[in-house]
């Protein structure tokens, strides 16, 4: 078989997989958006400069970390702003900026974790057996490291 072609099982298997992500992905998504307002990208933000750097982070760590380029995350991060979830203030001796989670967005990102951590849960671990976990986490580990 040609590898540059895929067969008809492969790309039902490769459908499923992603069907399936997208599906519990999205209802995760949509209980805490329900439930605190906040959208997946807020999400992201905030647990990342909580996680990631203590509540600030440099703009351009933030946006690599989400795999965002920088106008994506400029554009989101104004709206964030107008809501009073997080600050950016000018760093003078690079250019760069920080960007840092307020009182409020602390206060939404600890709102929102209970209702994302009970989502992910009953769509996602609640389904899974012991075997399932060790295959996923072996599948995750072997295709993150795998070179092209």
């Amino acid at each position: 078989m040609d590898k540059r072609e895929l067969s008809q099982e492969e790309i039902q298997l490769w459908y499923k997989w992603k069907g399936t992500f997208n599906n519990i992905f999205g209802r995760v998504i949509k209980e805490m958006s329900e439930h605190t307002g906040l959208s997946e990208g807020d999400y992201g933000v905030l647990d990342r400069l909580d996680l990631l750097g203590d509540g600030k982070l440099r703009q351009q760590e933030l946006a690599d970390s989400m795999d965002w380029d920088k106008s994506r995350l400029s554009h989101h991060l104004t709206r964030m702003e107008k809501r009073g979830l997080v600050t950016r203030k000018p760093l003078d001796a690079d250019r760069g900026v920080l960007v840092g989670i307020t009182d409020v967005g602390t206060s939404a990102l600890s709102d929102a974790r209970p209702i994302v951590a009970m989502a992910i849960r009953r769509h996602f671990l609640d389904q899974l057996t012991d075997l399932d976990i060790a295959s996923i986490t072996k599948l995750a580990e072997r295709t993150k490291t795998r070179s092209p």
